[in-house]
C-alpha cells in the first residue's frame, strides 16, 4: 500500500501509544517497537512525541524531539524498526492548555500557556491561559516544522500531525469548544481550520518527499456527558468537511473518535465490541482519496478483512491488539489464527501509561520485558535442567502460565494439578462479571497451547495435600493455588478487622460465595468495598441487573478508583446510577444490628437494613500447601524434591497480569542458580565509564556485588 513516498509491506498498522519509556530509555523503546516489526506490523509508530519543552507532559514518560539528542535516540529505535522491513513512524504533537509541565514549565517563548481560544479560558489545576497572538501562532506552526524536520532527520518514514481526542493545538483550533477567537483564525470553519491547513503547507514544503506526511483526525468528541456535544467535532458535520478540505495536504487519514477523554477512543471490553467506531468513521473514506486507517480493538482477522473489503478503511490500525501478541499479522499470514494471544480488553496497559508507568500486559508477560530481560514472546530456549519433572499445584492465571512456558522450555514432564474440572481459576467466577467475558480468552489462549505440548498433561478434579506432593514423584514442585476474598474484613484505610460482620452469619457473603458457588442472595445488598477495582462495582452491576436493590459502602473517595486508570470509571458510575445503585464514597461500616448494618458517611451514623452483605476486602493468600512442604525440608530430600516455589495470589494478592508475570517469570528462569528470585535486570540509565556491555542481560553493570 502506498503512503506518499513510502509503501507500506502490509496492511498491519501499529498506531502510535505509549509504551512509558519515552526517548530517555531508547533501547527499551527500541525492543519493544522492533518487536512489533518483527512480528510483521508493516507500519509501527512510536508515541504521541512532544515537539517543545512548554507542553512537556512531565513526570509521564513520553517521547520528546527537540533537540539533537531526541533525533540521536529516535534514530536508533527507528534503525531496529527498519530492520525487519517495517516502516517508522511518529506522531508530532503540541498539546494546548498545559499548564503544569515540570520542563518547560507550561510556557512558551513568550510567557503564555498556548491555547487557541479566547485569554482568561480555565484550563484547570488553578491555571488559566492567555490568547496566542498572531506571532505566536506562526511560532508554533514554525515548531511543528521544525520538528518534522527532526523527525525526517531521525530516519522517519512517516510523519503524523495529532488532531485527535481534542487535546492538541491542531484540535482546539479547528474545535468551536476551544476556539472563541473572534479574527482570521475563529469562527467559521474556514478560519478555524486555517491553522491546520498553514501548518502542514508549511511541513509539506519543508519536507519535500523525503516522508510521508498524515493526521491523526479526532472525527467525532462524542455527545454530553461524556463528550463534548454539539460545540464540538462530529463525524456526520464538519469532520468530512475537514477531511475533503485538507486531503491535498496529507497522505493518509489515520482516525479516531473521543474528546477530553480518550478513554472513549480505547474503551476496553466493558463497554465496546469489535469495530465499535465503525459507526463514526465507516462512512468517512469515500471523503478522501488516500489511504486512510481505523482503530476499533481489532482482534478478529474476519473483522479486520471485512472492514478492509467494506471500504471502512484500507489499514488495520490497533495498539492494544499488538501489546498482547507483537506477533499477531505474522501469525495470520502463516495461518496460525489459533495461536494468536488476543486482546482481552481489560485496559490494564491503559492504566500503565496513566500512572506513568511502563507497558504491562494481563495476557503477554513479556511486553516491556523485550530489552530488559530478553525476553521473547514466542522463542523459549530449552532449559539446562530441562531432565527434570515438574508438578504445577493449581491452574489459574499463574499457574497456566507456568505450566505453558515450562512445557516450552522442554521440561522433560510437567503435571499440572487443578482442584476443580477446569482451567482458569478465579478467571471462572470473574468472567461472570458483566463485561468482563472476553477475560476468558486468558483461560482460552492457554488451553490451546497446553493441548499442544506432549510434555504437559492436566490432570483435573484433584486435590493433593503436602503428604501427597512429597510422594508424587516430581523434582521441582510449583504451588500455585492462589487466594480467597476474606470474611475478616480488615481495610486497608484503618487496618482494623470489622469482627462485628461476624454477627450477620450466613447472610455474609465474599464474591466467591456468590459468583463461584451460587450462594443466594437477597433483596436488599450492601456491598463493602475496600478492594478499590472492578470487583464490587461489578458485583453491584450483576445484581442490580437481576433486580436486587444494592447499596455500595467504601471508605475510598470514589468506588472502584483503579477503573479510573482503565479508563472505565465515567461509564461505570453512570451506568450503576442509571440501575439505581445507591454509592456511598467516603464512608465506612461501623457496626452490625439485628437488621443491618451502622455506617458512618460524612460524620453521620444511619442504620442499613440489609438481607445480604457481601464483602469485597482483603484477600488471603492460600499458601498453606506451601508453607508445609517448606517445613518438612528433610523429607522434600528424601523424596527426591529439589525446590519448592511459590507464583501468583498465594505469594501475594494482586493483579490478574502480576500473577500471570509471576507464573511465567519462574519459568523463563527456573534453571537459574535460584529461581525463587528474579535474575537481575538491565536498567537504562546513564553509567559513568559505561560500555554497550552494561546494557546487555547479563553485563556487568547488573552484577551484584555481594
Amino acid at each position: 500500500m502506498q503512503l506518499g513516498p513510502k509503501t507500506a509491506r502490509n496492511r498491519f498498522w501499529q498506531t502510535p501509544h505509549a509504551a512509558g519509556f519515552g526517548t530517555e530509555r531508547p533501547s527499551h523503546m527500541a525492543g519493544y517497537r522492533a518487536m512489533k516489526a518483527e512480528g510483521g506490523w508493516g507500519v509501527v509508530f512510536t508515541e504521541a512525541t512532544s515537539i517543545a519543552p512548554e507542553v512537556d507532559k512531565s513526570p509521564a514518560p513520553l517521547a520528546r524531539l527537540w533537540d539533537e539528542g531526541d533525533i540521536r535516540n529516535s534514530r536508533y529505535v527507528v534503525d531496529r524498526i527498519h530492520e525487519h522491513g517495517s516502516l517508522a513512524g511518529i506522531e508530532l504533537e503540541y498539546h494546548s492548555s498545559i499548564g503544569f509541565s515540570t520542563e518547560g514549565r507550561g510556557l512558551n517563548a513568550r510567557g503564555v500557556i498556548p491555547v487557541a481560544g479566547e485569554s482568561g479560558l480555565p484550563v484547570g489545576y488553578a491555571a488559566t491561559c492567555a490568547a496566542l497572538e498572531l506571532e505566536d501562532i506562526e511560532e508554533i506552526q514554525d515548531l511543528h516544522v521544525k520538528a518534522a524536520l527532526r523527525a525526517r532527520d531521525a530516519g522517519f518514514d512517516l510523519i503524523t500531525f495529532h488532531c485527535g481526542h481534542a487535546a492538541s493545538i491542531l484540535a482546539h483550533f479547528l474545535i468551536p469548544y476551544y476556539n472563541t477567537r473572534t479574527d482570521a483564525y475563529g469562527g467559521s470553519f474556514e478560519n478555524r481550520a486555517r491553522f491546520a491547513r498553514e501548518t502542514l503547507t508549511k511541513a509539506r514544503a519543508a519536507l519535500g518527499d523525503s516522508a510521508a506526511v498524515g493526521l491523526r483526525f479526532g472525527v467525532d468528541t462524542l455527545d454530553e456527558p461524556l463528550g463534548i456535544g454539539e460545540r464540538g467535532m462530529r463525524a456526520h458535520g464538519e469532520a468530512p468537511k475537514f477531511i475533503a478540505y485538507m486531503d491535498d495536504l496529507v497522505d493518509y487519514w489515520d482516525l479516531v473518535i473521543g474528546g477530553f477523554d480518550w478513554g472513549l477512543d480505547a474503551q476496553s471490553s466493558r463497554t465496546a465490541k469489535e469495530n465499535h467506531e465503525a459507526p463514526f468513521v465507516a462512512h468517512l473514506k469515500k471523503h478522501s482519496k488516500k489511504p486512510v486507517v481505523n482503530v476499533g480493538r481489532f482482534n478478529s482477522p474476519d473483522t479486520m478483512v471485512d472492514v478492509i473489503r467494506s471500504g471502512q478503511c484500507d489499514f488495520i490500525g490497533a495498539a492494544r491488539a499488538g501489546i498482547s501478541d507483537p506477533f499477531l499479522p505474522e501469525k495470520i499470514r502463516t495461518g496460525r489464527i489459533e495461536d494468536i494471544r488476543e486482546c482481552i480488553g481489560c485496559n490494564f496497559c491503559v492504566s500503565r501509561d496513566v500512572a506513568h508507568a511502563h507497558q504491562i500486559c494481563t495476557q503477554n508477560a513479556t511486553i516491556g520485558e523485550e530489552f530488559r530481560r530478553g525476553w521473547h514472546p514466542e522463542r523459549f530456549t530449552q532449559a539446562s535442567n530441562h531432565d527434570n519433572d515438574v508438578l504445577v499445584v493449581g491452574a489459574g492465571p499463574a499457574g497456566m502460565e507456568c505450566a505453558m512456558v515450562l512445557g516450552k522450555r522442554g521440561m522433560r514432564n510437567v503435571h499440572l494439578i487443578e482442584a476443580t474440572g477446569q482451567l482458569g481459576g478465579c478467571l471462572n467466577w470473574v468472567t461472570k462479571i458483566p463485561g468482563r467475558e472476553e477475560w476468558r480468552r486468558l483461560i482460552e489462549y492457554r488451553e490451546f497451547q497446553l493441548s499442544k505440548l506432549n510434555n504437559v498433561t492436566t490432570i483435573f478434579n484433584t486435590r493433593l495435600d503436602a503428604d501427597e506432593v512429597l510422594d508424587y514423584g516430581a523434582g521441582l514442585v510449583v504451588v500455585a493455588t492462589g487466594s480467597r476474598y476474606s470474611r475478616a474484613g480488615l481495610s486497608p484505610y484503618d487496618r482494623r478487622p470489622m469482627d462485628f460482620l461476624s454477627a450477620l452469619g450466613e447472610r455474609l457473603l465474599t464474591p466467591e460465595d456468590v459468583l463461584e458457588a451460587g450462594k443466594p442472595v437477597g433483596e436488599r445488598v450492601v456491598i463493602i468495598d475496600t478492594d478499590g477495582y472492578f470487583v464490587g462495582p461489578g458485583l453491584a452491576e450483576y445484581l442490580a441487573k437481576d433486580g436486587h436493590a444494592v447499596t455500595v459502602v467504601t471508605p475510598a473517595e470514589a468506588l472502584g478508583h483503579y477503573t479510573k486508570f482503565t479508563m472505565e470509571y465515567r461509564r461505570l458510575m453512570l451506568d450503576l446510577e442509571a440501575l439505581g445503585v445507591d454509592i456511598r464514597t467516603g464512608s465506612t461500616v461501623t457496626g452490625a444490628t439485628s437488621n443491618g448494618l451502622q455506617v458512618l458517611s460524612h460524620g453521620k451514623t444511619s442504620d442499613q437494613a440489609v438481607d445480604s452483605v457481601i464483602l469485597v476486602g482483603q484477600r488471603e493468600a492460600q499458601s498453606g500447601l506451601y508453607r508445609e512442604l517448606k517445613g518438612r525440608s528433610a523429607q522434600l530430600a528424601e523424596n527426591g524434591i529439589e525446590a519448592v516455589y511459590r507464583i501468583g495470589d498465594c505469594v501475594r494478592p494482586n493483579f490478574i497480569a502480576d500473577a500471570v508475570f509471576s507464573g511465567h517469570r519462574l519459568a523463563r528462569e527456573i534453571d537459574s542458580p535460584n529461581p525463587a528470585q528474579p535474575l537481575p535486570f538491565v536498567r537504562e540509565r546513564r553509567l559513568i565509564d559505561a560500555t554497550e556491555d552494561d546494557f546487555v542481560v547479563g553485563g556487568r553493570a547488573t552484577s551484584p556485588l555481594y
